[in-house]
């Protein structure tokens, strides 16, 4: 029972000790309104001193006497004026400051940006000119074997590959190849870029012209000495119908366009 008692004793004295009162200090509250929000209010200057309360007197004494200019002049520092306020527009001021400068540096970086693509050649696959017509016109350049013999007879590939025009054939387009590699990976202005493809694609079909008329008379010159190979061992001419002028005239046109 005692032991009951005591420690009951002990639990009353312990919330005693840790409890807290709330205090409501008017002078206070009114100081911590007129520094940050409110108005600098000279009525809420408390404590007050009434002549009816004179007990009131030496509470005022102890707070204002000492300082009797405190009420007439305003030390918020939110007023028009006031040491925050200046930081805040300071703030303010700086921020448009640096929103300038971040604009001038997001120019001059989109204008490297800008100079990077025109220049570079790392980035010279994404033009659009290139992509939409110089790349299509030129892609013969990546398969040129595949593309020397195309619907051609044996025998007219391996008379070219032994006559030495083969060889000549693979060696321009491999140039033409170099040439276009090199423009694509060199670093130089968009348009120098451009005029380079262009002059590339030129030779290209200049070169891609001569080498059909080379397969062409090759085809030619190799059935016309079939035919004579044939008048040797038959003795005589094969028979041939008879034209008359006009076909005839048609078909010297028609070789003449042929060996153009």
């Amino acid at each position: 029972m005692k032991r009951t008692l005591l420690t009951l004793g002990l639990l009353v004295f312990s919330f005693c000790c840790f409890s807290q009162k709330k205090i409501k200090d008017e002078a206070i509250i009114h100081q911590q309104e007129r520094m940050v929000y409110k108005q600098w209010d000279k009525d809420k200057f408390t404590p007050e001193w009434k002549w009816w309360k004179p007990n009131s007197y030496a509470a005022y004494a102890a707070t204002w006497l000492l300082h009797p200019n405190y009420k007439d002049l305003d030390r918020r520092p939110l007023k028009p004026g006031g040491e925050h306020t200046q930081r805040l527009a300071l703030a303010a001021a700086m921020q448009v400051s640096s929103n300038y400068y971040k604009k001038e540096t997001d120019t001059l970086r989109n204008t490297a940006l800008t100079e990077i693509t025109n220049y570079a050649g790392a980035v010279s696959s994404l033009d659009p000119l290139y992509n939409l017509y110089y790349k299509k016109e030129l892609a013969p350049l990546d398969d040129i074997k595949g593309n020397a013999f195309m619907n051609v007879p044996q025998k007219v590939i391996q008379y070219l590959a032994e006559n030495g025009s083969y060889n000549w054939y693979l060696t321009e387009m491999n140039s033409l190849l170099e040439r276009f590699s090199t423009a694509k990976r060199v670093d130089v202005d968009r348009g120098q870029r451009i005029l380079m493809y262009h002059r590339i694609m030129l030779e290209h079909r200049k070169l891609v012209e001569s080498w059909k008329h080379s397969v062409d008379l090759a085809a030619m010159m190799l059935d016309y000495r079939d035919k004579l190979k044939n008048v040797k061992e038959t003795g005589g001419y094969p028979d041939a119908p008879v034209k008359s002028a006009d076909e005839r005239l048609d078909d010297i046109m028609k070789r003449r366009k042929s060996l153009q």
